[in-house]
Parts: structure tokens; C-alpha cells; sequence
């Protein structure tokens, strides 16, 4: 039955009109920012920015470290689905005084744009990240993901426990998803052919306000400027396809069955009002990985790190330097 209701929106969408895709050259003088840099890897130029005391962004003061000899604490950042590294904004200017900050737009997102191999597994992402890295110079860091980031963030520490310093999953995917959840229905969405198609073309403002709201705890702080930054970003040449490509790549996450394999110290960030992975997921992730803790916030949504990063960052700053979390399970 959904399915087929599914299916009728394709006239609706058709009616709609069409909406292009924007210049990649003025996507970037928005986006790409003073820090931002364009690293050719695969075929492709990789957006990303590498803040914290060797790179300080613009406006940010870094304190002397007491040993210039020694290398400061690094950790690398994954966003989510129809996302970009703009959701980590908040935790850089948090972090980068005292840290090693790097993240990237993953491929079929932000500036990124599509892979050329058009393979979108977690497999294949996995493969691309260790290039990343290695290309980055990162040889021992942590790495936190929000979403989709969260699950190539814990198949990156399982293939690399050895380079991996800690692990912080932000409402993370990992589980397959229980039908109906908002997550789910996205998902099927994107995965059905001529609905993926359509969204080619698809005036997608609307789409974008409407997750964005239900994604966020409080969805006052959906302001106008924040749907146009993800609305633009999803309309760089070829990111709608790649959108609908990650989706089929894997019908339902995989590996999960090794997390009690994890031999990586791990936080667990979640938001209370998450409508798209349910919060039963947290515990799970709790459970299977050895050692782990979880931190739930009651008030927000799927994007905890964009929504709060103030107290989201000071949180994983906490954990990484060894200290308790308030409100940790």
C-alpha cells in the first residue's frame, strides 16, 4: 500500500515543476568559506577544513601548547544524509582551540558532489575515508559521525581500532530501522527509482523544511538561513542522484553483529526527541559495544550536535580527555 501511494505522488511532483541544479562555481563562493579546502582524490575534489592550533580558523585564538614538539589531539567529523560539514560548526569553534579538527563533505554531498564509481557502500566509503585520512596526514585521531556518519564511523574504528584514539556516535545508524519511523520512509523514498528520479528534477525547498523540522527537537531553530544552506548544497550538479544511489547501495546497514568486537573507548550521543532512528537504537549501541557509555538529551532531536554544540561538544571534549560525562549511562 505505501508503495502505491508512494508512486501517486509522481504526477503531484511532475505538476510541481522543475528545479535545476546550481553552478558548482557559485555554490562555492557561498559555501566554501576562508578555511575551506579542495583536496583531488578518486577523480574528484574533496571539500574539507582542518582547524585547531596548526590551522586556526579565522577569529579563533589558540593557546601556546606547553610541548610545541607534541602533536595535539585529533578528530575527524562525518556528517549525516543530505547533509554537509557546515553541521559541525558549532563543535569546531568549540574544539579547535584546543584540538585537531577535520571534516569533510562525504561523496554525493555538499561541494564534494558524486563519486565517480557511483559505489556509495559503507564498504566503499570506508575504503574512501582511510584514503582521506592517510591523505589528510591523520595518523591517530578520534572520529565522531551523526547519522548515516555514525555508522561509517564505527566500521572505520572496527577496521582500524589501531588508529582510532575514541569513537562518538551522534544518533548513529546502525540497526535496520522499524517501519514507520520517519528515517524509514525517507529511505524508501529515496530508494524507489521513479521517485529518486523525480527528486532530480523536484522543487525540493519544501522537502528540505520539513525534514529539517523533524529532525530538530525544537523546530523554531529552522531558520530560513539553515534551509537554504541544505537546499542549495543538495542542489549541486549530481548530488540528487547520488542521493538515491547511497540509499540503494545497502537496503539495510550491515556489520552490526561485530560491534561487540569494538575495542574502542565509545560515546553515546543522543537525542530524547529523535522521530528518525528511534532511541531503542541508543541502547543497543550501548549494550553490544563493550565499555560504552550513552548520554541522552532529552529536549533534542536527530542533530543533537547541530542543534545544542556548545553543550554536545564540551561533552565529547569530556569524554576524550578521559573524563565522566554528566548524565552518562
Amino acid at each position: 500500500m505505501r508503495r502505491r501511494l508512494l508512486l501517486l505522488l509522481a504526477p503531484l511532483l511532475m505538476l510541481a515543476g522543475c528545479q535545476t541544479d546550481l553552478a558548482l562555481v557559485d555554490l562555492k563562493a557561498r559555501w566554501a568559506g576562508p578555511s575551506s579546502r579542495f583536496l583531488p582524490m578518486d577523480g574528484i575534489e574533496v571539500h574539507w577544513r582542518d582547524e585547531g592550533p596548526a590551522n586556526p580558523a579565522p577569529g579563533v585564538v589558540v593557546a601556546p601548547r606547553a610541548n610545541p614538539d607534541t602533536e595535539p589531539p585529533a578528530i575527524l567529523l562525518l556528517h549525516g544524509t543530505g547533509s554537509s560539514l557546515h553541521t559541525w560548526d558549532g563543535w569546531a569553534r568549540r574544539m579547535s582551540p584546543s584540538m585537531r579538527v577535520v571534516r569533510l563533505d562525504l561523496p554525493g554531498f555538499g561541494l564534494t558532489g558524486p563519486h565517480p564509481s557511483g559505489d556509495y557502500s559503507g564498504t566503499a566509503t570506508v575504503d574512501f575515508l582511510e584514503r582521506f585520512a592517510n591523505a589528510a596526514g591523520l595518523k591517530r585521531f578520534a572520529i565522531a559521525g551523526n547519522s548515516l556518519g555514525g555508522y561509517y564511523a564505527w566500521r572505520f574504528a572496527l577496521r582500524h581500532p589501531d588508529r582510532v584514539s575514541g569513537l562518538i556516535l551522534i544518533d548513529a545508524v546502525g540497526y535496520p530501522i522499524e517501519p514507520g519511523a520517519s528515517g524509514a520512509v525517507a529511505l524508501e523514498l529515496a530508494r524507489m527509482p521513479v521517485i529518486s528520479e523525480l527528486m532530480r528534477f523536484a522543487p525540493i525547498r519544501g522537502i528540505v523544511e520539513r525534514s529539517l523540522k523533524d529532525t530538530y527537537g525544537d523546530d523554531t531553530k529552522v531558520t530560513p538561513e539553515l534551509v537554504d544552506r541544505y537546499e542549495q548544497l543538495m542542489l549541486r550538479p549530481g548530488n540528487r542522484t547520488a542521493m538515491g544511489d547511497r540509499a540503494r547501495a545497502e537496503r539495510r546497514p550491515l556489520g552490526w553483529q561485530r560491534l561487540p568486537e569494538m575495542r574502542v573507548p565509545t560515546l553515546i550521543q543522543w537525542g530524547g526527541e529523535d522521530r528518525w532512528v528511534p532511541i531503542g537504537h541508543a541502547e543497543r549501541f550501548r549494550a553490544d559495544i563493550p565499555g560504552s557509555r550513552l548520554v541522552v538529551y532529552p529536549s533534542l532531536g536527530h542533530l543533537p550536535m547541530e542543534e545544542d554544540p556548545r553543550t554536545t561538544a564540551d561533552d565529547a571534549m569530556t569524554f576524550l580527555r578521559g573524563g565522566a560525562v554528566p548524565g552518562q549511562k
